[in-house]
C-alpha cells in the first residue's frame, strides 16, 4: 500500500511511535513517506522519505480544481473559529505529489488533521487520524469534525476510545496500542538487584514528577529521571539526567530496577493516555508502578505492576518500597509476566498489521 504519513513536525524525540510505526510499515513492504509541516529535532531517520512545509503550487492547484478550492475557502472561514488555518497555498505542495492510490494517515488530532480533513476534501484522499492525549484533552479545536470526516479513527487506549465514541459518535473509533518492539527492548544483562528508581518523560505537570520528587524523601533508592522542560527547578530531591534519546533511555531502562509513572491529570486538563516508556520498560522485564488514572490501569497490572491513587506521595513512596522489598527472583519473575504482556497486547509490528488492514479495508 501507498501510505503518507502527515505529521505537524518531523522528527520530535518524544515521538518515537510515530518513527516506529513508520519503520514497521516499511519492513512489512509498504511504500511510506512522510509530508512534515515543520522541521523537528535533527535529521529525519535514515531510509524514511521525507517531505517539509514549502509555500508553492497554488496556482496549478486553483487550475485543476476551482470549485473544491472555493468550498475550502467557506471551509476554512468556519473552521479559523476554533483554530489556525494553514495557507491553501502550503497545502498545494504536498497535493501536487499525492499519487493515486494514497492513503494519508495523521498522528495527533491537531493542525496535521485539519491539513488532511482539508485536502480530502480538495482531493477525495482517505484520511485517517491516531488520536493521542493533548489533542484529545487539552486543545480539541475542531476535534468532532476532523473525526467524524476520517475514514477511521485510532487511539492508544480504551480510555480515550470511550471519550472519543461520545464526542464523535459517527466516527469509526479503533484501539490500537502504541507497541515497541520486543527484540529491541529485550535485557541483555539481567536485572541488577539493586534500588534504582527511573522516571522518563517530559518535565511538566502531567507526568506527576512533582509527586515522584516528594515521594524520593524518606525513600531509601536512588531516583532518576529523564528528560527535560519546565519543571526541572522544582525537582532538585532527585537526579535530573535530562533528555535523551531513544537508544540512551534503553541503556537507562535496562541499568533501573523499576519505572515510577505518576501520571497526573493537570488543572487545564492536560493528561497522558497510556505512554510508551511503560511499555518499553515492561518489554525489559522492570516492575512498573503507577497512578490508576488515564489508560495506565489497562497495561500496568500485578504481578508486574502497582498502582497509586494519582497525586498521593505517600501512597506512591510505599508501594515503590514494596516493590524494591521483592527478592531479585520475585521481580524477575514478575517482570517476565509483564513481558509477555507486551509481546501479546504492545508489538508494534502486530498493532501496525491491524493499522494496514484499516487502511487496506478503506482502499476496498
Amino acid at each position: 500500500m501507498r501510505v503518507v504519513v502527515l505529521l505537524d513536525r518531523f522528527p520530535v524525540l518524544t515521538q518515537t511511535f510515530v518513527v516506529n510505526e513508520v519503520l514497521a510499515l516499511q519492513a512489512a513492504g509498504h511504500d511510506v513517506r512522510v509530508e512534515a509541516l515543520e522541521r523537528g529535532e535533527g535529521p529525519p531517520p535514515d531510509g524514511v522519505p521525507t517531505h517539509y512545509r514549502e509555500a508553492g503550487d497554488l496556482l496549478w492547484l486553483l487550475a485543476r480544481h476551482p470549485l473544491r478550492c472555493a468550498r475550502d475557502l467557506a471551509l476554512r472561514v468556519r473552521l479559523r473559529r476554533a483554530e489556525w488555518v494553514r495557507p491553501l497555498r502550503e497545502l498545494a505542495p504536498v497535493v501536487r505529489r499525492l499519487r493515486e492510490g494514497e492513503h494519508i494517515h495523521v498522528h495527533f488530532a491537531a493542525g496535521a488533521a485539519l491539513d488532511a480533513l482539508r485536502i480530502s476534501a480538495l482531493t477525495g484522499t482517505p484520511y485517517s487520524v491516531t488520536a493521542h492525549a493533548w489533542d484529545i484533552w487539552l486543545a480539541p479545536r475542531n476535534l468532532r469534525e476532523k473525526l467524524e470526516r476520517a475514514a477511521f479513527v485510532t487511539t492508544g487506549c480504551e480510555y480515550n476510545a470511550r471519550h472519543l465514541r461520545e464526542i464523535a459518535p459517527r466516527a469509526d473509533v479503533h484501539l490500537l496500542v502504541m507497541g515497541v518492539d520486543p527484540e529491541r527492548f529485550r535485557r541483555g544483562v539481567p536485572l541488577p538487584g539493586g534500588r534504582t528508581v527511573l522516571g522518563v518523560g517530559r518535565l511538566v505537570e502531567k507526568k506527576g514528577f512533582r509527586d515522584l520528587a516528594r515521594a524520593a524523601d524518606g525513600l531509601d533508592a536512588r531516583v532518576r529521571i529523564v528528560g527535560d522542560g519546565p519543571l526541572r527547578g522544582e525537582l532538585s530531591a532527585v537526579e535530573l539526567v535530562g533528555a535523551l534519546d531513544p537508544d540512551a533511555v534503553r541503556v537507562e531502562l535496562e541499568r533501573a530496577d523499576v519505572l515510577a509513572m505518576p501520571c497526573v491529570i493537570a488543572p487545564g486538563g492536560d493528561r497522558d493516555s497510556m505512554p510508551v516508556v511503560v511499555k518499553e520498560a515492561m518489554a525489559m522485564q522492570l516492575m512498573v508502578v503507577a497512578t490508576d488514572a488515564v489508560g495506565l490501569p489497562e497495561c500496568v497490572r500485578k504481578p508486574w505492576g502497582r498502582l497509586v491513587p494519582p497525586g498521593d506521595p505517600e501512597a506512591l513512596r510505599a508501594a515503590l518500597d514494596e516493590v524494591l522489598a521483592l527478592s531479585l527472583e520475585e521481580r524477575a519473575a514478575a517482570g517476565a509476566a509483564g513481558r509477555a504482556w507486551v509481546i501479546e497486547h504492545a508489538d508494534v509490528h502486530r498493532e501496525t498489521a491491524r493499522l494496514a488492514q484499516l487502511i487496506a479495508d478503506v482502499a476496498s
